[in-house]
């Protein structure tokens, strides 16, 4: 399809709860989750929580992103079956997400968009994605955020030597163009 018979899908902007996040990952924040873990060396100062299921496959890949504030149109949505990516909120800046459920279990190869959200995250709280969501890069709001991004190495290498923006299905990145494959581009309603 050609850019003018794009279709826009608007989309409001949520705050994200332990609730609204299920089906595409899960919320870290301000406490822990299952607090219990038994180690013994610092009882009574530290409550110890369960460990964060961050999954990949080669090497980890910790690095930050300064997003500057606005609101840009969704053209792409992306997806990695290896990988259950973490991003974090740094400072006191929140950041929207747009993603839409993992849908690869139904074998299908495009995001369903009627499924789509726009989720706003507190300062210095995290999303860990379920493997397949459908997902853009974080979104600054009104102040620019710093991300820490939980990747894989695979992930980095594979955006990183892309010429100029395309779909593409490498390195456990598989990224469409919602225009090119479904006709829509998708815009906050903020």
């Amino acid at each position: 399809m050609t850019a003018s018979h794009t279709q826009v899908l608007k989309i409001p902007v949520i705050d994200a709860n332990p609730d609204n996040i299920k089906p595409y990952g899960y919320l870290l924040g301000d406490d822990v989750s299952k607090p219990g873990l038994g180690i013994p060396f610092y009882q009574g100062r530290v409550i110890e929580g369960e460990n964060v299921d961050f999954t990949y496959r080669g090497t980890a890949t910790f690095r930050t992103a300064k997003i500057m504030p606005g609101y840009p149109s969704i053209l792409w949505l992306e997806r990695h079956m290896h990988m259950t990516q973490l991003f974090i909120a740094l400072g006191q800046s929140p950041f929207i997400m747009v993603m839409a459920p993992p849908n690869h279990e139904q074998g299908k190869n495009l995001p369903d968009l009627t499924e789509a959200q726009a989720l706003k995250f507190p300062p210095g709280h995290a999303l860990l994605l379920h493997l397949g969501t459908w997902h853009d890069f974080p979104i600054a709001c009104e102040q620019p955020v710093v991300i820490l991004t939980a990747n894989s190495d695979e992930v980095v290498t594979a955006l990183s030597q892309m010429q100029e923006p395309g779909e593409m299905n490498q390195g456990d990145v598989y990224k469409i163009s919602l225009p090119q494959r479904l006709g829509y581009e998708i815009q906050l309603d903020v």
